[in-house]
């Protein structure tokens, strides 16, 4: 009896373990929505690769959310962009930019008289999207970081 009980139970182990190692297998993922361990790989950066030769910066979008509750924007036509600084939903300001671009580098100047020059330098990763950093004339941080959206 105590063999029989004993043959039970081993092949009750091994029954379990083999379920269990199956329903782990990557082999048994029928279609990406049900593959819950996708969440730990990487994510590329699929948005197009900016360091190549005669790529334009044009008709991109970067964005910086604050935890004080603005946001900055910045939006790039074929000749000039648009800066946006949001406060609130109704508080907005614009500024518009003539730009050149050679990357990793940006040179935004002012439409305004004032001919304000700001640089911009991108930072490029093979799995998050590109982020981009502001400094003045003085080479002082004149915008938060922003990260690109499109």
């Amino acid at each position: 009896m105590k063999k029989k009980c004993a043959w039970n139970l081993m092949v009750l182990f091994l029954l379990m373990g083999s379920l269990s190692l199956n329903g782990c297998s990557k082999d048994n993922v029928d279609n990406e929505d049900d593959d819950n361990l996708g969440a730990s790989r990487p994510n590329y950066n699929m948005l197009s690769d900016l360091s190549q030769p005669r790529t334009t910066i044009s008709g991109t979008l970067w964005e910086s959310h604050s935890l004080f509750g603005y946001t900055m924007k910045i939006e790039f036509d074929s000749k000039e962009c648009t800066y946006t600084y949001q406060k609130s939903e109704t508080d907005n300001t614009l500024a518009k930019y003539t730009y050149s671009f050679k990357y990793p580098t940006i040179t935004l100047t002012s439409t305004n008289d004032d001919n304000e020059v700001i640089t911009g330098t991108i930072t490029s990763y093979a799995f998050k999207a590109d982020d981009i950093m502001f400094k003045n004339a003085k080479n002082e941080t004149v915008w938060m970081q922003m990260i690109r959206k499109k």
